[in-house]
């Protein structure tokens, strides 16, 4: 989340890559589409507040690869760093999404809740998590595509097209509605 941006929102512009040589390092996203901004709902931006108010943002020097003709070494403010205050490495990253797992669980079964994170669940799990729950809302492919990001429609529908099988064919119902207002 950059400073600046509309509260509503969480844009994306570079992203955390690596490690290379054991550095991680700042870099472009995978496509064009990559360069979003993400609508979030109340609970996420507040979320993120909570966490901002707990951790700020730690100023770590970092190689910034974002032009791979010229990359540079710059400060550069990351919302979440590792327990010394610098990238989280994808290995210690493995290692805290697990515990987190294991706390949401503690969390929901001590709230009453039914719902439990699977044991073994990863953050790009929760990608096709929010895919699925857009589509099974009503979202189309284009606005599932623009989300996650994805050069392509054809993309999106490769990977989840199961999903808008699943839903029930309400094709009769439309066309009724259309030719119900013929006289």
């Amino acid at each position: 989340m950059e400073d600046g941006d509309p509260a509503e929102t969480v844009t994306v512009k570079q992203q955390l890559i690596g490690p290379d040589k054991g550095v991680p390092y700042l870099g472009e996203p995978k496509t064009k589409q990559s360069y979003r901004s993400v609508p979030q709902g109340r609970s996420v931006l507040d979320e993120i507040a909570r966490h901002r108010e707990k951790f700020p943002p730690q100023v770590v020097h970092i190689e910034d690869r974002t032009n791979p003709r010229k990359p540079v070494w710059r400060h550069a403010r990351l919302l979440y760093t590792s327990e010394t205050g610098g990238a989280i490495r994808r290995r210690s990253w493995a290692k805290v999404w697990a515990r987190n797992v294991k706390r949401a669980n503690v969390h929901l079964k001590k709230a009453g809740s039914k719902v439990r994170v699977p044991e073994g669940t990863t953050l790009h799990d929760l990608r096709h998590f929010y895919a699925s729950v857009l589509i099974k809302n009503g979202a189309t492919p284009k606005q599932v595509q623009m989300r996650l990001g994805h050069a392509k429609p054809s993309i999106t529908l490769n990977v989840y097209t199961h999903l808008w099988e699943a839903e029930e064919d309400r094709t009769a119902d439309m066309m009724e509605a259309a030719l119900n207002d013929v006289p």
